[in-house]
């Protein structure tokens, strides 16, 4: 059984609230007022923001307020993700789909680099290794979800759980984009801070950081994002019952 399996349940719910919009395509350098352009193709490298690079930006109060709307208008969604999960062990990538649906149901399909089942109908969350032919199950109730998990799904205020502020300590998303820095107003044993990366036209978060308290990140990047797709989302995308021979392991009461 790996170790490391109980951290990486936890880490994709806790990132969750990024359902984002497609991201936009790609832009290309603009030189500075009074300069030409540099004569070549290539994009120069990435670096922080400064004051002077910062565009001019709505206030944060009004970015969180839109951004609280369009989660609030959505009722379910599909997309791709791309996951990488950093730390003191090194670095792991993942990838795979995610299925949302409110209240409170989820589906998180892993496909590389080994085939892994996130899901929740509601009442009840599911990790299922078939490589291991092993099952976690727990209340959803009881698995500590914190406050982005009842945001998407239109019952928690961003407000109300963080400080918010905007970040311009390191490069994230694509010109324009507006990057915030979320921190817990109660500390959380699970995380420090988080990232949101917003897209100004949908106020919808297309990528977002968790840092956790014993320094690792969890990054995950959205796209092919469908919210509030026409065909729906079958409710029977959130059931799951295990395969014969599945070893099925609960948490103990402590």
């Amino acid at each position: 059984m790996r170790r490391f399996l109980p951290r990486l349940c936890v880490l994709p719910i806790l990132s969750l609230v990024a359902a984002a919009a497609p991201a936009p395509a790609p832009t290309s350098a603009v030189a500075p007022a009074g300069k030409s352009a540099p004569a070549t193709a290539a994009s120069p490298p990435r670096r922080a923001a400064t004051a002077a690079d910062v565009p001019a930006r709505p206030p944060v109060a009004e970015v969180v307020t839109q951004l609280q709307k369009s989660y609030e208008s959505i009722g379910s969604l599909r997309a791709k993700f791309a996951q990488t999960l950093s730390g003191p062990m090194g670095k792991r990538q993942a990838s795979g789909t995610v299925a949302l649906k409110k209240p409170g149901k989820m589906r998180w399909d892993y496909e590389k680099p080994e085939k892994k089942l996130f899901i929740a109908d509601g009442t009840t969350l599911w990790v299922y290794e078939p490589e291991d032919e092993q099952a976690y199950k727990q209340p959803l109730s009881s698995s500590q979800l914190p406050a982005q998990v009842s945001f998407l799904f239109g019952r928690g205020k961003l407000p109300e759980e963080f400080e918010i502020s905007y970040y311009d300590d390191q490069p994230l998303g694509e010109s324009g984009d507006l990057v915030l820095r979320l921190v817990p107003k109660v500390a959380s044993a699970q995380y420090r801070h988080l990232l949101f990366v917003v897209q100004p036209k949908t106020f919808l978060v297309k990528e977002t950081v968790l840092f956790d308290q014993q320094g690792g990140q969890n990054h995950l990047v959205f796209s092919a994002i469908e919210p509030n797709p026409k065909a729906g989302v079958d409710d029977a995308r959130f059931a799951f019952t295990p395969p014969p021979e599945t070893k099925i392991i609960t948490p103990t009461a402590r």
